[in-house]
């Protein structure tokens, strides 16, 4: 969930921030400076505890260096070679690493149905002669369903074996394979346990055999627990502290779940991933190439790796995170340089992401400066037909994390002939202007697409190949969803405030009908509980990376209380409706007051069928 939104903050603020005056160095060892100049003040200004960075050229390490402290408790220093971060998603590169060994060794194969491999358990058959593959595993092209709910595991309980945690907590597949790009941890579960399969070894025994020990990373390990290897505690801020979130681990290593690493280690990967030896040039172009692009135009996905471009340069890229740990790994292969960069806070933040846009772009402006980007030269035309609201396609469509829709969707509106504007696509509103049919270009030299396709239409940002849009009705839009919600709370607020009112105005003047006074309790205790429960989840959404942490972990008694009244909402919205209509038939109150609560009525039944079509009724959650 919160792996695109800081790769998409990360990108927004490179291409925006301008090239430094100074002058450019030629070496990536004279360019390191910038991070003694940027990290230090940037940690402080974000409220990140530590962080660490390695650079490479060629084989070789040519700067590092650690900042602030691993431990907010004991201010132990952090030091790139003996401090341990946990390198999240950073892991998928290795599980796809991996599983490319095994197919230059032909124990696996691209483009065979993965249920060839699989015995205790089977991927169901949905789309009929479109079978998940090892390449739509590596590329996120498999089209599962993204969860988040508990995704991450509190350090002292007991995980399950990746075999029974892949046939139990199974996504429903939403898309064809090889259709587009949507992020899936699940699906580099599978890759990882396909990796068991084919080489007779446990995923982690694989790696640190294969991988780990070759590289010379002594001080690695996909395996929880994590190793003899001293590891940072990550945070959160929580603006006023820092916080020690209640779970960094999961069941998914390959995705990324627990695994471990220094940076020093972390400097001979990238030395690994630029020098073939430890592993084949065919090998790493495999890794590094371009294996899929949700338009042909667009940077690609790679396999455990992605492309993106600064300053006209070529980068291939992974970025992790969990409730406390960001990182990321950079490689610019035609400067034969690997950047690394492991925080222990400011994640779902989008904090870290901030911190590391800002000093990525600043060595790479000494690497390779800025040059001015021309206009984009405009090809005219209609372009109305690209308008509408725009979910992201990375979602759970099976529970209640569906509701991050509502925070996460773009608007595309046409603003005069070949330009739109977009909302939701980075910070604030953009404006773009079409180069070549459906693909659109902005004044920094970003580049979005659109497919058209049997009446879908898909929205693609050249700054994340991971994700697409897809664009929805407008019953179906979070904007008109929002609209709803919005009016609904006005009505039961109102009611909420009149009711009690209006009683003790009339005290003792007459009095109704024993079924009308339930009736009137029934409807008035269903909008207390609407109310507590959007008091609820926005005081969830008030510290966003707290409401992440929540969601992820799901150690949170206000995000438990807070899922539980929708349900008493359900029960007293029913009873409301019923006394609605004995209300008419039986001629309680007089009209005014029957139609002022037959509006309550349907407010009520409005706003449960908003929450109901994002599974926020009944108890999705504990599936």
């Amino acid at each position: 969930m919160f792996r695109i939104a800081a790769t998409a903050a990360l990108l927004t603020i490179a291409t925006a921030l301008t090239a430094p005056a100074a002058q450019a160095a030629t070496t990536p060892a004279s360019a390191a400076g910038v991070f003694d100049e940027i990290l230090p003040r940037s940690l402080a200004e974000h409220h990140i505890p530590g962080a660490a960075v390695v650079v490479v050229e060629g084989g070789k390490a040519v700067f590092s260096a650690g900042y602030g402290v691993s431990s907010v408790d004991t201010q132990a220093k952090v030091d790139p070679e003996r401090t341990g971060f946990l390198i999240n998603s950073v892991g998928k590169s290795i599980a796809a690493t991996a599983a490319m060994q095994l197919v230059e060794q032909g124990k696996l194969t691209l483009d065979a149905d993965v249920n060839t491999y699989l015995k205790s358990f089977k991927i169901p058959e949905t789309f009929p002669g479109r079978p998940v593959t090892l390449f739509s595993l590596l590329t996120h092209t498999a089209g599962f369903e993204d969860r988040v709910y508990r995704m991450f595991t509190p350090r002292d309980e007991k995980l399950p074996a990746l075999a029974e945690h892949l046939a139990t907590e199974m996504p429903t597949r939403v898309r064809p394979p090889g259709e587009v790009a949507l992020y899936s941890n699940y699906g580099y579960a599978l890759a990882g346990y396909l990796v068991a399969l084919a080489s007779g070894q446990s995923y982690s025994d694989y790696v640190r055999q294969h991988i780990f020990e070759p590289a010379g990373m002594k001080d690695s390990s996909v395996a929880q627990p994590t190793p003899d290897v001293p590891l940072a505690t990550g945070y959160r801020w929580d603006g006023s502290a820092q916080v020690v979130p209640p779970a960094n681990f999961g069941p998914e290593p390959p995705a990324g779940d627990g695994n471990v690493a220094t940076p020093a280690d972390m400097g001979r990967y990238l030395s690994a991933n630029l020098v073939p030896g430890v592993f084949s040039r065919p090998l790493l172009d495999q890794l590094h190439g371009a294996r899929f692009r949700n338009d042909p135009r667009l940077p690609a996905m790679g396999f455990g790796f992605s492309e993106r471009y600064l300053n006209g340069l070529r980068l291939v890229e992974k970025t992790g995170d969990s409730p406390g740990f960001f990182s990321v790994l950079e490689l610019v292969p035609e400067k034969n340089t690997g950047v690394y960069l492991a925080f222990n806070g400011g994640a779902f933040s989008g904090d870290a992401a901030a911190v590391t846009a800002e000093v990525l772009k600043a060595f790479v402006d000494r690497l390779q400066p800025a040059t001015p980007v021309p206009a984009p030269a405009k090809l005219a035309g209609d372009v109305s037909r690209f308008e509408g609201s725009y979910d992201n396609t990375r979602l759970d469509y099976d529970s209640f994390t569906k509701v991050r829709a509502l925070a996460g969707g773009v608007t595309v509106t046409a603003d005069g002939d070949g330009v739109l504007t977009t909302s939701g696509l980075g910070e604030g509103t953009r404006r773009w202007t079409q180069t070549e049919p459906g693909l659109f270009t902005d004044a920094a030299g970003e580049r979005i697409a659109f497919r058209e396709s049997g009446g879908a239409v898909l929205l693609f940002a050249g700054d994340d190949p991971n994700s697409s849009y897809e664009r929805v009705s407008w019953l179906g839009s979070p904007s008109t969803h929002l609209l709803i919600l919005g009016i609904a709370l006005l009505l039961l607020l109102g009611a909420l405030v009149w009711w009690p009112i209006s009683a003790f105005v009339r005290r003792g003047r007459e009095r109704n009908p024993s079924g009308a006074r339930f009736a009137t309790v029934a409807a008035w205790s269903a909008a207390l509980s609407v109310l507590l429960f959007t008091a609820g989840f926005a005081l969830l959404m008030s510290d966003l990376s707290a409401a992440a942490v929540a969601l992820t972990s799901g150690h949170s008694p206000l995000l438990s209380v807070t899922l539980l009244l929708p349900n008493a909402v359900l029960l007293l919205t029913g009873a409301a409706v019923v006394c609605a209509v004995l209300a008419w038939v039986r001629g309680w109150w007089k009209t005014p007051a029957r139609i002022t609560y037959t509006v309550v009525s349907v407010a009520l039944l409005a706003f449960l069928g908003v929450i109901a079509s994002y599974h926020l009724v009944g108890l999705p959650y504990l599936a």
